[in-house]
């Protein structure tokens, strides 16, 4: 049969590794160190905002909103995945100006963090990740609008955009990237979105 892997053989990955996510160390909301390899053995879905943006960080924000709703829907997920946003603007976006984003997006902190740090904390975080921002007009940042699915042995698997971060389409991802030995119980019917 076509597109099955011969007899003894594991599936190929649907998503290909595309590179090792790059370790971070900077503080969450609650003034808490936040690492990616505290969540190794974990989905995660890394992404790049910054509070006064009025631009795609409302919208990559509200669509990562969605795609927690959406995990919440899916009890095999509730402890598998974990959301992280990470500010480019550690200036201005202080652990308090982040809870009171948090809570304007109704988050659920127990499986999403909002981090920030130190300026060159977070340059370095920028750098490692292929991430960049610079001045623009109005007291805005310009930046790329990314959110990186880091499997649970911590290697990046996709990358979306904000036309890409949908949510069926970013759960079936993460179901894609657990343990094969999980993808059974993690593909409990739930209502379509």
């Amino acid at each position: 049969m076509l597109g099955q892997a011969p007899v003894g053989e594991a599936p190929a990955p649907r998503l290909a590794v595309i590179r090792a996510a790059p370790d971070f160390t900077l503080i969450d909301a609650d003034e808490k160190p936040l690492t990616l390899r505290q969540f190794r053995g974990k989905a995660v879905l890394v992404g790049f905002i910054f509070t006064t943006c009025s631009g795609a960080c409302p919208a990559t924000t509200a669509r990562l909103a969605k795609v927690q709703e959406g995990l919440a829907k899916h009890p095999a997920l509730k402890d598998r995945v974990q959301l992280i946003s990470i500010s480019i603007d550690p200036a201005r976006d202080t652990p308090e100006k982040l809870r009171s984003y948090m809570r304007l997006y109704d988050v659920d902190s127990k499986n999403w963090s909002f981090a920030t740090g130190p300026a060159a904390d977070v340059r370095r975080t920028l750098d490692a990740w292929g991430m960049w921002a610079k001045p623009a007009a109005n007291g805005q940042l310009d930046h790329p609008s990314r959110v990186y699915l880091v499997d649970p042995e911590g290697r990046i698997r996709e990358i979306y955009n904000l036309d890409f971060l949908r949510v069926p389409w970013v759960i079936e991802d993460i179901q894609s990237v657990l343990p094969a030995a999980d993808r059974g119980r993690l593909h409990d019917p739930c209502p379509p979105f």
